[in-house]
């Protein structure tokens, strides 16, 4: 199903001396349906405008390997693309369906043709080919899918945005339906950028039966606001090379421990965001927590920190502590945005086992802080 006016391929439009005639924007439903074959569209195209192709194959169940080829009037080649990686594609574990996108460089007729890469066909190698001006959107995948929270704490999910055709907006994120207490920090993807980390917050009181929780993404796409589920998948890796966002059913939360109504603010961002941390220098976040005592019972530590950032001291202030944080100029950029996720983990660990390394134990935070946005400013 799709929102665009739709067609058959016809034989036998294999050359570009008897090309199919297509008007933009179509989707095309065809085959290569024997080796070797190839099939080729043409269209009238204008100076300056801009053309996406993409062939839905391998992702719809085809074994079609396919090959995209544009070209002018005069055979020049304007684009081509074999392989493109759609990350939301699930396990599909061969990236095979191509995708490309050009300026047409004036007015006149140009070609679309495409054909399998390995030279087969047959009446399974179906396609469907889309040929448009760019179509602007975005899909939205969360990792992991579920999580266990303590009451009245947070924990981290981290969300990739899937942008389609050029799509570059900012996309926030917020609850759908939740159940009273629950809350986001940080949650937006800014503009450009295609993930980020944010942390859900739980009620102060747990619940007896995991919950599914919805998260919605909003975004302005020519105007008009458009709005997309966040769709919970786990973070797969295929023989160390492709990553796959596998979807699941929902997001599984998990809320355990006793009612702690006096953490319903448990711990809280005093300092102004987004910290501005001057490239090669330092800032300071303001941290309220549930307990004076805190900075001598816990210490701190950055969850996948962007490169050259790092907290540099934990003190004690006032009913909180206060985080100096570094940006080491030789390894950040300057203009970076986004959330720094922290960590609370205990300072007495358990014993390691007498078979296990003592830099080998695992550190299970108790908790983690309110995603604390932050931005790299070049003084």
């Amino acid at each position: 199903m799709d929102d665009l006016p739709e067609c058959f391929e016809q034989k036998p439009y294999n050359s570009t001396g008897t090309a199919q005639a297509i008007t933009l924007p179509i989707i095309i439903n065809g085959r290569i349906g024997q080796p070797g074959e190839r099939d080729v569209f043409t269209f009238q195209g204008h100076a300056g405008q801009q053309i996406v192709a993409e062939v839905f194959a391998r992702r719809l169940d085809s074994p079609l390997d396919s090959f995209l080829r544009l070209t002018d009037a005069g055979g020049k080649q304007l684009a081509f693309n074999d392989d493109f990686e759609d990350k939301g594609s699930g396990l599909n574990t061969h990236h095979a369906d191509s995708y490309l996108t050009a300026t047409l460089p004036g007015d006149g007729t140009y070609f679309i043709q495409i054909t399998d890469t390995q030279g087969q066909g047959g009446p399974e190698f179906a396609y469907r080919l889309r040929v448009s001006e760019p179509q602007p959107d975005f899909a939205l995948r969360m990792v992991p899918s579920s999580i266990s929270l303590r009451t009245g704490m947070s924990a981290p999910l981290t969300v990739f945005a899937l942008r389609r055709d050029g799509f570059t907006n900012a996309i926030h994120l917020e609850l759908k339906a939740a159940p009273e207490g629950f809350s986001l920090s940080g949650a937006r993807v800014l503009e450009n950028q295609d993930k980020a980390q944010f942390t859900l917050k739980a009620p102060p009181q747990s619940f007896e039966n995991p919950m599914a929780i919805s998260i919605e993404g909003d975004a302005f796409i020519a105007g008009k606001l458009i709005t997309h589920a966040a769709v919970p998948a786990e973070d797969m890796m295929q023989a160390f090379a492709y990553r796959h966002l596998v979807p699941s059913k929902e997001l599984a939360v998990t809320v355990s421990g006793p009612p702690r109504l006096f953490l319903r603010d448990a711990f809280k961002i005093l300092s102004e965001t987004p910290v501005k941390i001057p490239l090669g220098g330092t800032a300071s976040v303001r941290i309220a927590t549930p307990s004076g005592a805190f900075a001598n019972r816990f210490y701190l530590e950055l969850n996948e920190a962007p490169e050259g950032i790092a907290i540099e001291s934990v003190s004690p202030a006032g009913s909180g502590v206060e985080i100096v944080l570094r940006c080491d100029a030789a390894k950040a950029k300057p203009g970076l945005q986004g959330n720094l996720i922290v960590n609370v983990l205990p300072k007495v660990q358990p014993a390691a086992q007498p078979a296990q390394k003592p830099g080998n134990q695992r550190r299970n935070p108790a908790g983690t802080l309110p995603a604390i946005p932050f931005e790299i400013s070049s003084q």
